[in-house]
């Protein structure tokens, strides 16, 4: 009687391994470059997940795709919930329309107000205050476009210590004022994230793109070019064989295809195949460093914010490989 059960044993051993769809690399997950990231740091005390509104079971779950923060269209609930502790307040109310969230927060406590608004997951705002000093910070993520990020010293007036900054993802807006993010949404958009910190993660994303700036594949800003012109072919073929190029770069051409939606020589469907390709391309669960080092492998203007902090190895290494993707040569 063992025989026939030890028969379909070594049988069901033989079969090849299926992978479930958590087990596959997501679409943009196209990096090819030697090396992983380097090792989650530890989490420092103060990102302790702190008791509230955010949560596993909470009213919306926000996330961070393509290093943009939005919420969750998928997990969610309509209604209104009220967090008070000794130090702290929050609200938050979710509502939708056409099964698209809204969220609205307020935060407060005796060193900060803050406030976040997300409309039909076509923009996000962030207003912070710090009490003490009047300072405040406004975070503007449109649906599309890019984020813009500006600090004002005092409320009744500008001053040269002002801080405005723009670019297509949050890494971009904490390469440029590391300082002023911390102080005033890092904290809290780790909570959003449940621990998960905006800061953390650019300086894995940056460590990840520097340790293989030599070894990062090519994605040439003239080969995307020469693709973007073919959407206007007369063959509708010729098209659909140069949307299926663009497709298979991944992210990493999201820079050149964001890029070239400025242009004012795109026709009705080039502009169209365009934003579908973008608007694919993203990933569908949660960034990691090495999905947004896919998505900027070709970004010039994060390596030239990232140029400011490298040794000159690292630098002449970040340089030849901007360089031989077509991009305008970093400078320092």
């Amino acid at each position: 009687m063992r025989y026939p059960y030890l028969i379909a044993l070594a049988m069901l051993m033989a079969m090849p391994t299926v992978s479930t769809p958590a087990d596959e690399p997501t679409a943009d997950q196209r990096l090819k470059a030697a090396g992983s990231p380097p090792p989650c740091p530890k989490k420092r005390a103060s990102r302790r997940q702190v008791a509230g509104v955010f949560s596993e079971s909470g009213l919306a779950r926000f996330r961070l795709r393509s290093g943009r923060l939005d919420v969750d269209p998928m997990r969610y609930r309509k209604g209104s919930q009220e967090h008070s502790a000794a130090d702290f307040h929050e609200s938050i109310t979710v509502s939708s329309s056409s099964g698209v969230p809204s969220v609205y927060y307020r935060y407060a406590d005796d060193y900060q107000r803050v406030q976040v608004v997300a409309e039909h997951g076509k923009s996000l705002r962030m207003e912070s205050t710090i009490i003490a000093t009047g300072e405040q910070a406004v975070l503007d993520q449109r649906e599309t476009g890019e984020i813009e990020w500006n600090v004002r010293r005092d409320p009744n007036g500008e001053s040269e210590l002002d801080h405005r900054v723009s670019g297509p993802t949050l890494l971009h807006i904490v390469g440029q004022d590391e300082a002023g993010f911390q102080i005033h949404l890092d904290m809290l958009i780790s909570r959003m994230l449940l621990g998960r910190s905006v800061i953390d993660l650019a300086h894995r994303t940056e460590a990840f793109l520097q340790q293989n700036a030599s070894r990062l594949i090519i994605v040439s800003a003239d080969e995307v070019n020469a693709l973007i012109d073919q959407l206007r072919a007369a063959k509708s073929s010729q098209r659909r064989a140069a949307t299926t190029a663009l497709a298979g770069f991944g992210t990493s051409a999201i820079p050149y295809l964001t890029t070239a939606l400025g242009r004012s020589d795109l026709d009705v469907e080039q502009r169209a195949r365009i934003r579908m390709l973008i608007s694919r391309g993203p990933r569908i669960d949660e960034d990691t460093p090495s999905s947004l080092a896919c998505l900027l492998s070709t970004d010039r203007q994060h390596w030239q914010i990232m140029a400011k902090k490298m040794n000159r190895d690292q630098w002449i290494a970040a340089n030849d490989h901007v360089r031989r993707c077509g991009l305008d040569a970093l400078t320092r």
